[in-house]
């Protein structure tokens, strides 16, 4: 046997070997990522922030959420925040001033929303899973976000 087929047998043997041990864990990575659910309720939303989880909103779900006092968090660069945003909500480009700004506000365990521009924007999300590995364990992304809910002629709120 050659060099090259040794090597090539080599790499093969590895990668069926890493799948199957993937496979067979109780804690293996997924191949294949998972979508964020969907939540459109409030009672659905409220009964399972026992459970770590982040999950996607709606409109409808994001405004029932706002009407009951939950936090938002603006995703979006705070040079955009200037155009307005959801009344209340924090932002701040800094992770770590932005985690300790919700821990003194709701704690770790309180549920709140994350949102960015609109369905195409990613900040959401990728803010999301930075702030659950910081510790946050109940997070809603809406994904319509600044442009659903402007568009929708909602309340919003400016820096002047």
């Amino acid at each position: 046997m050659s060099k090259k087929s040794q090597f090539l047998a080599f790499i093969i043997s590895s990668i069926l070997i890493g799948v199957l041990y993937n496979t067979f864990r109780d804690d293996g990575i997924t191949l294949i990522a998972q979508p964020i659910e969907t939540i459109t309720s409030v009672d659905e939303a409220i009964s399972i922030l026992t459970e770590p989880k982040i999950r996607e909103i709606n409109l409808k779900m994001a405004i029932q959420l706002f009407e009951s006092g939950v936090l938002f968090v603006d995703a979006r660069a705070e040079e955009y925040l200037n155009n307005g945003f959801i009344p209340g909500a924090i932002a701040n480009d800094n992770i770590d001033l932005l985690t300790e700004l919700i821990d003194t506000r709701i704690g770790y365990e309180t549920g709140f929303v994350i949102y960015c521009s609109d369905d195409d924007c990613g900040s959401s999300e990728e803010l999301a899973y930075d702030l659950q590995y910081s510790g946050f364990s109940n997070i809603f992304v809406f994904k319509g976000g600044w442009k659903s809910w402007s568009e929708a002629g909602l309340e919003i709120q400016t820096n002047e």
